[in-house]
């Protein structure tokens, strides 16, 4: 009993000393990038613009109270003038940007610095454009927080066959772009406890998302089967809210419309018909010239509108209101048959699949 007591202090002991970051098979404790901002500068200059101002007032907003935060600051410069006086002009761009975080109240638990001049460009010197691109400072705040791992996978809905597929898995502070494997497979960590969205494209499927809170054991499997994009085909657009008989989107459901925009997107072949529906069970179909056509007709229209602001061309989608026509529950007698009956879809008109006769 003394030896295994002996054992278990021993290893305590180890993993603190040498920095071992598992607590759990799922959970980890890292410092994670929670924020990446970018300060530009004028040809030759190191004083703050009203812009680089601006973003490092949003900088130090963002870190506000936050606890067991950290900083690192890399600065450059274009590749025009001697490589002497460039790092020297990076460092005189750290320095002034370090100076206005101070001074505006800025409190890191520790900071790191790196000076490049012109050795770490992120665009050509051949244009003023990318020389502005490369006249820069990087802010990036990590917080040190316990990370859990989600692990997912993606596929066919109706053959089971796994997806490549782009998951996108956003939190309050950040976004991470994963591309699945050959079997459809993604993972990513996130913070412990956080509220996790997750999204899930491909080409030739309509999209899938979901909400959950990243807890262990706590966890629902986490399994996407994507319907195949097809003609005749359709899917409801999920957690479009509309405030009551108006069709204006409530604010939780504006981001569902960058999902439909991304669909569009990565499905560029397709055309497709914005549907609208009202709830209006136990009476007869509407008329068109009733307020219940026309709100069906403009929530679609919210849509349409909203793809075509988006470059997303007139020739690829149409939008039609079905007023109470085509209820799912027409005689619904709860809330979640009338939340079915009140909604918007996407309705697969052609898909152009690059033949020619």
């Amino acid at each position: 009993m003394k030896k295994l007591l002996f054992l278990t202090f021993s290893t305590f002991l180890f993993n603190f000393l040498f920095g071992q970051s598992n607590i759990a098979p799922e959970i980890v404790q890292k410092n994670d990038l929670i924020l990446s901002k970018e300060v530009y500068f004028d040809f030759g200059k190191s004083e703050i613009r009203m812009d680089a101002d601006s973003t490092l007032q949003e900088i130090i907003t963002f870190c506000g109270k936050r606890k067991n935060i950290s900083m690192r600051l890399t600065a450059h410069t274009d590749a025009i003038g001697s490589n002497e006086n460039n790092l020297r002009l990076s460092e005189n761009r750290m320095v002034e940007v370090t100076r206005f975080l101070e001074k505006n109240g800025l409190k890191m638990d520790s900071v790191s610095t790196e000076v490049f001049g012109e050795s770490n460009p992120i665009a050509d010197n051949d244009s003023e454009e990318g020389r502005q691109q490369n006249r820069r400072a990087t802010v990036e705040i990590f917080q040190f927080r316990k990370l859990f791992k989600i692990e997912g996978e993606v596929r066919d809905k109706e053959t089971g066959e796994g997806i490549e597929a782009d998951v996108i898995v956003r939190t309050k502070e950040k976004r991470d772009s994963i591309r699945t494997d050959t079997s459809g497979h993604f993972e990513s960590l996130v913070p412990l406890g956080a509220v996790v969205g997750i999204e899930t494209y491909a080409k030739g499927y309509f999209l899938e998302s979901t909400m959950l809170k990243a807890l262990p054991n706590k966890m629902p499997e986490l399994k996407f089967e994507l319907p195949a994009v097809k003609i005749g085909e359709s899917i409801d657009i999920k957690n479009l809210y509309f405030v009551g008989n108006q069709a204006v989107l409530l604010p939780k459901s504006e981001p569902e419309l960058p999902k439909i925009l991304k669909f569009m997107q990565i499905n560029a072949d397709a055309k497709i018909e914005i549907a609208g529906h009202v709830n209006l069970p136990n009476r007869p179909d509407c008329g068109t010239s009733s307020s219940h056509y026309i709100l069906s007709v403009n929530r679609a229209l919210l849509v349409y509108d909203y793809l075509l602001k988006n470059r997303i061309s007139e020739d690829r989608v149409t939008y039609k209101g079905y007023g109470n026509w085509e209820m799912r529950y027409p005689q619904a007698r709860s809330e979640t048959h009338q939340a079915a009956n009140r909604r918007v879809e996407i309705k697969v008109l052609d898909i152009n699949n690059g033949d020619s006769e």
